[in-house]
């Protein structure tokens, strides 16, 4: 696309040197990722500056620079366009370069402290089942079709994501199932994107290094649903799913210009609510109210927290015209999500659950839900994320775990420079209970979990999930949890 093209889509402050007969195929924040044709832009952020980079982007072939401070010194005679924000910028520009490949698909965004992975792959089951290709976008991995793509954010860049979307289009995906996080909406991530319904699974404590303020955080979280706009798409109404159970609910209905749809189990209003929740042997089943209509439903998840995810999910499948009943029956081959609720089959004599809950919420469903399914002890081993991460929740996050859980083995999750003895006495500091040990390295945590095990034990590994690295100091290391998990049974012959 030429730049003057390109450039007529934004507001631009003013233009050093010639952009006549320029053209743009691709747009970098990474001056070391430069291709044929690019625009590089200069992206302020929290520890690194790209308008630092100039010099290496220039010289490693960039064809045009967008700034918002000068950089006149460094761009050599390489033209300069200079706007207000180069984040929001970038987002639009990289929508526009792809040709806005959203409004080709049928979009599903979800948002929400807890829940977003499991509902985004209850969706995809759903659509995928019923002979729809996907695309998925969250924090395990991306999917093009049949194609995983490895990640380390929930939401990637805007000119990243409009690249992936662009993608979908191009493999003739007729649907996007997406996890947006907060920092998405508050890094401008997701500029651009024209999605037909948005998700809202609930709001706890979370991220509040970033947010400063649960308030703050519902603010952000709210942004998916007033973008949404009134206007159509396809034909159809955009359309807001809100769990009507959680209190930040009606708040954003207050501000929501779409048509909105309930769902809940609490709020007998909902739109779609759910009573007479059972589970046994690991499978679970309710009643759905939907239309003055009961439906039986049966899933492998279990958990009152999963209920909610399923309902959502069910909502979805419903905004895009599926039947319930076919959601219904999509429901009963869906096998969970890796890492989250993870049964690890083994020989032992215990039940091994891997499952990525680090936030006091996502924590206490889970142990409520292992504390009602029979056992004999539960052993819980977890840590928490070091560095610039939200410390504010671990006193909530230990007192949980403690109270919870017969046995507690505190570890390593991601410490980055601090040290997992800070970490510990922070997760204890508000529970006078005792009931732990500490065992810094997580693999060597695991070992010494099993080998307290007893006979209908529950061992919960807490934390990570399927999260692929663990980070230490500045370092990615990768790091598998079902993959030590499994090692470990092996050298114990259980396996």
């Amino acid at each position: 696309m030429l730049a003057n093209e390109l450039l007529s889509f934004i507001k631009v402050k003013k233009i050093y040197g010639n952009i006549e007969n320029i053209n743009i195929d691709y747009i970098s924040q990474d001056n070391r990722n430069i291709k044929e044709n690019t625009a590089f832009i200069c992206i302020e952020g929290n520890t690194v500056d790209g308008h630092s980079f100039v010099e290496s982007a220039v010289k490693n072939g960039a064809k045009l620079l967008i700034a918002s401070k000068d950089v006149s010194d460094k761009s050599g005679d390489i033209p300069v366009v200079y706007v207000k924000d180069t984040l929001k910028v970038m987002g639009l520009l990289a929508n526009v370069l792809y040709q806005c490949p959203s409004e080709k698909l049928f979009m599903v965004g979800i948002t929400g402290t807890n829940g977003k992975t499991t509902t985004s792959y209850l969706i995809n089951h759903i659509f995928e089942t019923c002979n729809m290709k996907t695309g998925l976008i969250g924090t395990i991995h991306h999917k093009i079709g049949n194609r995983i793509i490895p990640t380390k954010n929930t939401t990637p860049i805007s000119v990243d994501l409009q690249g992936f979307l662009n993608e979908m289009v191009v493999e003739n995906c007729k649907c996007c199932v997406m996890e947006v996080s907060s920092h998405a909406l508050a890094l401008d991530r997701v500029l651009g994107c024209d999605f037909d319904c948005a998700i809202f699974t609930n709001l706890s404590h979370e991220h509040l290094e970033l947010h400063k303020t649960m308030e703050n955080y519902a603010n952000t979280k709210e942004l998916l649903f007033t973008q949404l706009g009134h206007n159509l798409k396809n034909g159809k109404l955009k359309t807001a799913i809100l769990n009507s159970d959680d209190e930040y609910s009606k708040k954003y209905a207050e501000h929501i210009p779409s048509e909105i749809i309930t769902y809940g189990i609490n709020d007998k209003n909902a739109d779609f609510f759910a009573d007479n929740i059972s589970f046994d042997d690991w499978k679970m089943r309710f009643d759905l109210h939907f239309l003055d209509e009961v439906y039986k439903v049966e899933t492998n998840l279990v958990g009152v927290f999963n209920v909610y995810n399923v309902l959502a999910g069910i909502c979805a499948g419903y905004v895009k015209g599926i039947s319930i009943q076919d959601i219904i029956e999509a429901l009963k081959s869906f096998s969970g999500v890796s890492g989250r609720m993870e049964i690890v089959q083994s020989n032992e004599n215990f039940k091994i659950i891997i499952d990525f809950a680090h936030t006091p919420d996502g924590l206490t469903n889970v142990l409520e839900t292992l504390n009602k399914v029979p056992h004999n002890r539960i052993i819980t081993l977890i840590g928490h994320s070091g560095g610039n991460r939200d410390s504010s929740m671990r006193p909530d996050l230990g007192k949980i775990a403690l109270e919870n859980s017969d046995e507690v083995i505190f570890t390593s999750d991601n410490p980055r420079h601090e040290s997992i003895s800070k970490i510990v006495s922070e997760l204890v500091s508000n529970c006078d209970k005792n009931n732990y040990t500490v065992v810094e390295d997580r693999k060597k945590a695991i070992e010494y979990a099993f080998e307290i095990g007893r006979e209908n034990d529950i061992v919960l590994l807490a934390g990570k999930g399927a999260e692929p690295y663990q980070v230490i100091g500045d370092e990615y290391f990768p790091y598998s949890e079902i993959e030590t998990v499994k090692e470990i049974l092996k050298n114990r012959n259980k396996f």
